[in-house]
Parts: C-alpha cells; structure tokens; sequence
C-alpha cells in the first residue's frame, strides 16, 4: 500500500476439473482493428503462474467495446475443491481507490462540494499542522498526511478489531505529517478514509451505500460491493504464502480499509466500470479527464497520479490503472487509450503476480515482445563485484547482497527477492518481467539500469561508494 500499485504490505498455483472450470471462463473474440491472437496464446499466460490446484486468477481483455479474452485458473477454495469462474468475487484493495475518487467527481458535479475545499470543511478536528489541505490534495497523495499502514501499531495490533469510521480517524489524527502538502506525491491511505468520511458527510450517505446506489446499481455492477461479513455469492477466499506452503490469509476487518481498499468485484464488473467512466456514462468526460491529469507540485514539476489513478508506460504505450493488494488478494488492471485496450487480473493469493500477468496478456494482443530469460553461473568474485548499495534518489535504494551462494535484490526496507544472473553484468528477478544491467559510466561509476516488467526505458541508479 505504498505505493500506486499494492493497498497493503505484504511480503504461483492448475485446476483438474478443467472441463467445469471451462465453463463461463474462456472466450477469445478478433475485432476489426486488431489481428486474431490464437486463445492458446493467452492460456499459456496463465498457465506459465497458475497451478490449478492452488489459488488463482480472473482475468479480462477487452478492445474496442469487445472481449478478446475471458478465463479463469486456480481455486476459489481449495478446501472445498471449488475452482474459479470469470464470475469469482475477489478483494480489490487499492482499485477501491478510483470508485473513491469517482465518487467524489459524482459529489463535484452534484456542486455538493468542490475540490479545492479545505478538508476542515468536512472533518474539522483532524490536524494538518496549520497547513491547508484540500480535497484535491488527498485525492491526488500530495497532503503530506501519514499513511496508518506503515504504523506498525495500527498494522500489528488494530487491523483485525471492530471499529467505525469516526475512532478510525482519531487514531489516524496521532500521525504527525511527514511532508508538507504538495510536496511530493506520497502514498496514502489515511488520505482515502478521509476522503470516505468527506463523502458520507457531503452526500448524508454512508460511504458503502453510496458507492453501491450511485455507482454499482446505475452501471449494473451486480457482482460489485462493500466488503464485510456478509455472505457474498461466488467469493473467492483468499490465500498467503508460508514456510509451511499454501495458508488461508489473516483476517482483517474491513471497516479499516474503508474507501482506500474494501470494495469487491469480478472481472467482467471491471470491464463495465472502466467502459463507463472513460466514455462519460457515470461522470462527464471531463471530470475523467482530471482523474487521469498528473498533479502539479509545489515545484511545479509532475507527479504520475492523478486521482485514484496512476499513469506509467507498459512497454511503449502509456497506461492509466492502478493495483491493489490486501490479505489474501492481489490485484491489477489498466487500459492504454491508444489502443483502446482494458486488463484486470485479480489473484486470490497475496503473493501472486498479478502485475505481471496482466502485462503479459496486454502483450499477446498487442504483440509486444516478451524477454526471455536464461540462467548462466558467474564466478564468485564477479558476482561480489557488483553487490552493494545503488542510489535510486534521495529517497530510495536498491541493495543487492550474496548471501549462502544466492543473489537477492532489495528495494530499501521492502523484500528481498532472489534474482539469477545471465549475462556477466545482468540479472533477471525469479517469476517476474524485470531485470537490470550494471555497467560503469564516465566516471568509471557502477551504474544499474533498471527494466520494470515490459518497460523500454530503465530507471538508472550509481552505486554508493
């Protein structure tokens, strides 16, 4: 959850009854504009990350109003043997955060409030040490108010207790501001609670409700809700990984994610929802056009979020989506305009690669290139030359370490994951699209160039002396 792609912090599975799970799970459709992508091809997507005896995916592609691709594998219950249907209901987490910030557009257009509203016109006991922080600043990350899920109080001891809206807020109200506001674009989720309180207290409608009245029930979302411990229809359970293996997820009460994280949906109730909102049937087009514009900081540079929506490229096309990862769930889904092109998968397992297996199928249809990665065994020394501290900016680092004959990266206090050599100065991460390549500059600097998933600009990072 700290960033635009997970909701919560946290640290890959094939279906024998694959006639069952057949049903209502795979469609494979050309459009005019685009060639025909063999369903095979999409398959192998999933059958590359998912055993189909242990959890699974959703997933969607669709193109010009049309499904290219529709399937489903893994388990909703492995308990019970249950497989997953394009019809599951998974955890959304963080892509809760683009129906908080619809909503708020509802509410704007309503003229029940206005973006550049002081945030005390709604909360007025919620400190923001002297400084103004309006709607649009929680909207867009930049208000410089804490995240309460880097609280290890808050994450070790309070998620799994009763609470309401109202207590969640006083405790989040202890946190002193790490920035000022507009200073940067830094993640928060304290930021979407709030923006939960100021719509129930914009609307005189629980958060819950309203989402469900004004959003879900206009587009025919029927597979869409609040979570809670209500019984939901075709819900998927959600699963971690352990020492010991596969473990069904920690709990978690979800008044605690609140409008940050605890919608539900399925796949095909994505699809609707990002069809509506880009062409202007829930919002007009140009409240959607604000909710995918970068915000401008004090500094007047850019960051890459606009409200409840990030921009980033996959491979050489521009996307706007966002992830979301909470106990048991992960999640992703974008859409490129330029190719008019949607992807929502959603893992119910916490450690799965979801990121990853959208990007692919985007490149099955767009027919982008995938990397192919191969190992080679590098000598001990060369290998030791490498290792160290590399300076991404003032902000972050990724150290690499040798430990036990194994090579893992770290990206400052975040996991350690393994990577494998294959090249004399390249290394590629397990299970994933990413690698990088260390080479010396000018100034005879060790410098890594970092490719994120199908990425063909790296981010660079020197190495500390």
């Amino acid at each position: 959850m700290k960033n635009i792609l997970p909701l919560f912090k946290f640290t890959l599975f094939k279906l024998t009854l694959l006639s069952f799970a057949l049903l209502n799970t795979n469609l494979a459709i050309a459009t005019p504009d685009t060639p025909a992508v063999n369903k095979n091809s999409y398959d192998k997507v999933l059958n590359t990350y998912i055993d189909e005896g242990g959890p699974g995916v959703a997933v969607i592609v669709s193109q010009h109003g049309k499904v290219l691709y529709k399937s489903a594998r893994g388990m909703a219950n492995i308990e019970h043997n249950v497989p997953l249907t394009t019809d599951s209901v998974f955890r959304l987490g963080s892509i809760t955060k683009q129906f908080t910030a619809a909503a708020i557009m509802i509410l704007a257009e309503q003229g029940k409030l206005s973006l550049n509203d002081d945030i005390h016109l709604y909360v007025p006991d919620f400190p923001t040490e002297g400084q103004v922080v309006t709607i649009e600043n929680l909207l867009t990350h930049t208000s410089g108010i804490a995240n309460y899920t880097e609280n290890e109080h808050i994450w070790n001891n309070l998620l799994t207790t009763p609470t309401t809206l109202d207590e969640m807020l006083i405790e989040f109200a202890k946190h002193p501001m790490p920035l000022k506001t507009g200073e940067a674009m830094r993640y928060s989720n304290t930021g979407y609670v709030l923006l939960g309180k100021i719509i129930e207290v914009a609307s005189k409608e629980q958060y819950a409700d309203f989402i469900e009245q004004h959003i879900f029930k206009k587009l025919g979302m029927n597979n869409s809700q609040y979570g809670g411990k209500q019984i939901i229809a075709n819900r998927a359970n959600g699963y971690s990984m352990s020492e010991q293996g596969i473990v069904n997820a920690g709990s978690v009460n979800m008044m605690w994610p609140h409008a940050a994280g605890s919608l539900l949906s399925s796949v095909d109730d994505l699809n609707i929802w990002f069809t509506a909102l880009r062409n202007g049937k829930l919002i007009s087009k140009a409240s959607y056009q604000k909710m995918i514009t970068p915000f401008a900081l004090n500094d007047k540079t850019f960051s890459d979020y606009g409200y409840g929506l990030g921009m980033f490229d996959v491979n050489k096309y521009k996307a706007i989506g966002h992830g979301g990862g909470i106990h048991g769930f992960v999640t992703n889904a974008f859409y490129l305009p330029e190719e008019d092109l949607y992807v929502a998968v959603l893992y119910n397992n916490d450690s799965g690669r979801a990121r990853d297996i959208a990007q692919l199928l985007a490149a099955r249809a767009l027919a982008i290139n995938i990397p192919e990665f191969d190992e080679i065994t590098l000598t001990d020394d060369k290998i030791k030359s490498m290792m160290g501290s590399y300076i991404i900016n003032d902000d972050s680092q990724r150290t690499l370490s040798f430990e036990q004959n194994k090579i893992y990266a770290q990206r400052d206090d975040g996991r350690k994951w393994q990577i494998k050599s294959m090249s004399d100065n390249s290394f590629y991460y397990l299970g994933t699209l990413s690698y990088f390549t260390i080479d010396k500059n000018a100034k005879d600097q060790q410098v890594m160039s970092f490719y994120n998933g199908l990425s063909i600009k790296p981010d660079s990072a020197i190495k500390e002396k």
